[in-house]
């Protein structure tokens, strides 16, 4: 019986302490925190309000977010992310993807892919360039357009004609075509912005591009130079845009 109060005594005991260490005369305060640091961060973090937090007002925390945490970009510069060139796209996805292709809260753009026909890769050409897309190629592509483009993948081949074959690759595809559809998806192809990143669709295309038997390395700049020197202004305007872009990307590499 003595035991049996003894337990009761205690077990009131914790729960009267408890509820004593808890209450404070400040009504915003939570009171003693079970392991704080389980939920506030003790690292300060990039564009949180320190100043004020509860009602709280706290004017140190609040200069040193904003003499150190809170600088905004300087306007038209280019998002880098260690030795990924990450550019702005401005095409917006095709009208209605939204619902066809799950892309919600994505701009869309009445233009389609035809507003990224004159685009041309800032990435340069060269073998590794290539190599590279060519892996990402048999990562993300092969399956479905096969290994020479022809579309007649794994997929395609060994799906008892349940999957609807996409096709071969049609030569007149441009780079900004390709780049486009990678990224918002065509047809019934998704969206694979989430699989590869811009640099890394740019790779794939210039191997897309070899594929379709599209010049290649030296002779890909001769092109650029022939619609240049024709006095073509976009072409120029193109052009000095890639240039500028390689220059970007060389000098944080």
């Amino acid at each position: 019986m003595k035991l049996k109060a003894f337990k009761i005594l205690t077990i009131a005991t914790i729960a009267v302490t408890g509820t004593l260490m808890s209450c404070k005369a400040d009504s915003n305060s939570p009171g003693l925190e079970y392991m704080p640091d389980m939920y506030r961060s003790p690292a300060v973090e990039a564009y949180v309000d320190y100043g004020e937090v509860g009602g709280r007002y706290n004017e140190e925390a609040q200069s040193m977010v904003e003499e150190k945490f809170s600088f905004l970009p300087p306007a038209g510069t280019v998002p880098y992310n260690g030795d990924d060139y990450l550019a702005p796209y401005s095409h917006g996805a095709p009208v209605g993807f939204d619902k066809s292709h799950g892309l919600y809260g994505v701009a869309q753009d009445t233009a389609g892919r035809d507003g990224a026909k004159n685009d041309v890769s800032p990435i340069a050409w060269s073998t590794d360039v290539l190599k590279e897309g060519e892996e990402l190629y048999g990562i993300f592509c092969i399956h479905c357009h096969g290994e020479s483009g022809d579309g007649q993948g794994s997929v395609v081949t060994n799906g008892n004609n349940k999957f609807p074959t996409p096709g071969p690759y049609k030569p007149e595809l441009t780079a900004g075509e390709i780049f486009y559809t990678i990224t918002y998806g065509f047809g019934r192809m998704g969206s694979h912005a989430s699989q590869v990143n811009p640099v890394e669709r740019w790779k794939i295309v210039h191997y897309v591009e070899k594929l379709i038997g599209k010049p290649q390395g030296e002779a890909t700049l001769a092109a650029d130079d022939t619609m240049v020197n024709e006095g073509d202004p976009i072409g120029i305007e193109l052009l000095e845009a890639v240039q500028d872009s390689v220059e970007v990307i060389e000098a944080h590499n």
